[in-house]
């Protein structure tokens, strides 16, 4: 593979440098600003996932960054402060990377406008008065937050960091071993490169479960127990080429179910969706299927003035919801009656703390929360590094470069750059191939980037187009 060696650097680091003062296992918007927040106090940390960073849940949000208008309906007052509270912070602290959307729901004759409006002048009081004040015309509108790239670039944004002798992030890094040491207070790791399946060794004195909708398979490798567990609910979005004109967002009824559709501008496409499906098996809830598509197509169709086929889907987004409830919880009921709370489990006794449920929103409130359990457990024992913002080299079109994220941003394989490093696999059809296959040569040279062999290249095309052909093609096919 070209340029491992900072790849390699990395797992040396692990294995012969000190011991890790925190492990964390997963690298999406739960991982990712706790990995950000440690070391900038000063603690050597390792951010470790199975897969690229941000490839999980955390690569298949709406981009919104929600209050709690969902907690409004129960009259739960102090989550939606809180939740309300947490947006406001984000959009503060990150003014280059989210944006304020003003979203409109349809007005009928038939609906209880003014109590809709009063919750939403409830919603806004609660918020702080932080955004603009609802109204109602034609439409109901009032605001919300919105990433201005995509999901997982903010997720790489609080990573890349901190890159160092103390900050070491690994990507497609599995932990496939750990044994925790009572008289010594460390865990000893194995965790295995999935690029060439070398393993390595390191001690860590404290590992945290960020690992999402994955958090039970790895505490049982840690043999450690939970009061909570998650059940699931997949959401999936499908994207369509944004008209001329088209600049507004919009929330519709979802046909058939108490929740809502939104449709929302994101860069050259519109995304619609998401769907709300409970799911029993987690693996096979990880792909979007053919109901899926075949649903929000309907929906499209009742609620939006554009009709709209397969044919004019751009890209589809699946997600997991990963849903924190009792361990012995049995309810049968629609995920979106089910909190987004997010829950902490300390067991000092074993130096670890499990992360379960959660909202995009409240991410870096977490991270405040599990910070300062580390702080009480072990002192920060380095000087708070410097960082260094140096601004990416980008394309004519304002993505990264593909050397540039190969040199900066962790990225090692063409996927990585298409899906994550850039939207290009969204806002392309046929995941950045084109729908008649016209993106292949452009793909070619992306993937000049992460070999300096042709051939190798051109493997790496035919290899990532017969992933779309099994895995993209069939959701649309005669559909």
């Amino acid at each position: 593979m070209f340029r491992m060696a900072e790849r390699s650097y990395r797992f040396q680091n692990l294995s012969n440098g000190e011991p890790l003062d925190v492990l964390i296992v997963g690298g999406g918007i739960t991982g990712a600003p706790l990995y950000r927040q440690l070391c900038g106090l000063g603690y050597r940390v390792a951010l470790a996932d199975k897969g690229d960073f941000s490839s999980g849940s955390s690569q298949a949000s709406g981009m919104l960054i929600w209050g709690g208008l969902l907690y409004l309906k129960n009259l739960d007052l102090p989550t939606v402060i809180q939740l309300c509270k947490a947006r406001n912070e984000l959009m503060k602290a990150f003014p280059d990377a989210i944006s304020v959307l003003t979203l409109r729901y349809p007005v009928s004759p038939a609906m209880r406008r003014i109590p809709m409006l009063l919750g939403l002048y409830a919603y806004w009081f609660l918020g702080g008065f932080a955004l603009k004040r609802p109204t109602m015309g034609t439409t109901l509108e009032y605001q919300e937050g919105m990433l201005r790239h995509s999901d997982s670039r903010f997720v790489i944004e609080q990573i890349r960091a901190f890159d160092s002798e103390h900050g070491i992030p690994l990507n497609h890094c599995r932990l496939v071993a750990a044994e925790f040491v009572r008289d010594q207070r460390c865990w000893t790791v194995r965790l295995r490169d999935e690029l060439t399946g070398r393993e390595h060794e390191g001690k860590a004195r404290i590992i945290v479960n960020a690992s999402g909708v994955w958090a039970d398979e790895v505490n049982r490798l840690l043999a450690v127990e939970s009061p909570w567990k998650h059940v699931f609910s997949k959401g999936v979005y499908i994207t369509f080429p944004r008209r001329d004109g088209q600049t507004d967002a919009h929330i519709y009824p979802m046909p058939g179910a108490d929740d809502v559709l939104t449709h929302v501008p994101w860069g050259p496409v519109m995304m619609w969706g998401p769907t709300e499906t409970a799911i029993r098996d987690l693996e096979s809830g990880l792909t979007p299927a053919r109901e899926d598509i075949r649903f929000l197509l309907t929906s499209a169709n009742q609620s939006l003035p554009q009709k709209v086929d397969a044919q004019d889907v751009v890209s589809i987004r699946c997600g997991i919801r990963p849903l924190a409830v009792a361990r012995d919880d049995s309810r049968n009921v629609y995920p979106l009656k089910l909190s987004r709370h997010r829950r902490i489990v300390a067991h000092q006794e074993k130096q670890t703390i499990l992360i379960y449920g959660g909202k995009f929103t409240s991410s870096f409130k977490v991270a405040n929360q599990v910070a300062g359990l580390i702080g009480r457990w072990i002192p920060a024992r380095f000087p708070q590094p410097m960082t260094f913002s140096q601004p990416p080299q980008t394309t004519e079109h304002g993505f990264v470069t593909a050397q540039w994220a190969r040199d900066h941003e962790f990225c090692v394989t063409l996927e990585d750059y298409l899906r994550r490093r850039t939207p290009i696999a969204q806002w392309t059809p046929r995941m950045g191939l084109g729908r008649d296959g016209s993106g292949r040569e452009s793909l070619k040279k992306l993937a000049a980037a992460f070999t300096p062999k042709p051939l190798e290249a051109e493997a790496m095309v035919e290899a990532y187009e017969r992933q779309v052909c099994a895995t993209y093609d069939p959701l649309l096919a005669t559909l």
